[in-house]
């Protein structure tokens, strides 16, 4: 098939003839090409760089996603971040793993009431470049991670000391929904 013909294809019928195929970068990889003191830098250092404070919510809540995939031993394969769901077990069920706290990077005058949202979503399909018409939950579990430390002379996100896990099944979830719209700390102890 010839370049024409992909991107007739392409063009025509909304067929992608390409896929990405997501791989473990080596942490001591250069840059390549371009400025010499670029190349100089590594993933490592690229890494240390754009994730190292852990106390910002979004990188809070990738570092929970990493905790949960190494207990579930499913740390093998690099995080897709535009699926439906945030992990899957061996056996095909899927994870979504949500992070709540009640201390944030950011000033605060009080502390916060740990919530997290879990609402329905129209799923993507990589494979298929197609959206779901209807709004779904797409995960068999959900895993709420509630990092606990209340002062920031004390928190360290790496200690897993400072974080609780509370594993609901979809069902749950759906239950849980037809109430109210977040699920807080406070329910998930009682």
């Amino acid at each position: 098939m010839g370049i024409y013909d992909i991107i007739l294809k392409v063009c025509v019928m909304g067929v992608v003839p390409f896929r990405h195929v997501s791989r473990k970068l080596e942490p001591t990889a250069n840059f390549k090409g371009g400025s010499t003191i670029v190349q100089t830098r590594t993933v490592k250092d690229f890494g240390q760089w754009a994730y190292s404070d852990l106390m910002q919510n979004t990188e809070r809540g990738v570092l929970a996603e990493y905790i949960v995939a190494v207990l579930l031993g499913v740390d093998g394969k690099p995080r897709a971040s535009w699926l439906a769901y945030d992990l899957e077990l061996p056996n095909g069920k899927t994870v979504e793993v949500k992070t709540m706290s009640k201390l944030q990077a950011w000033y605060q005058k009080s502390l916060s009431e740990p919530k997290v949202v879990i609402k329905p979503t129209r799923k993507w399909d990589p494979e298929t470049n197609e959206m779901e018409e209807e709004p779904l939950l797409h995960a068999d579990f959900y895993v709420i991670c509630f990092f606990n430390a209340e002062s920031h002379e004390t928190a360290d996100p790496l200690n897993l000391d400072q974080w609780e896990f509370y594993v609901l099944e979809r069902k749950q979830v759906e239950n849980v929904l037809k109430e109210r719209k977040s699920i807080s700390l406070e329910f998930l102890k009682d």
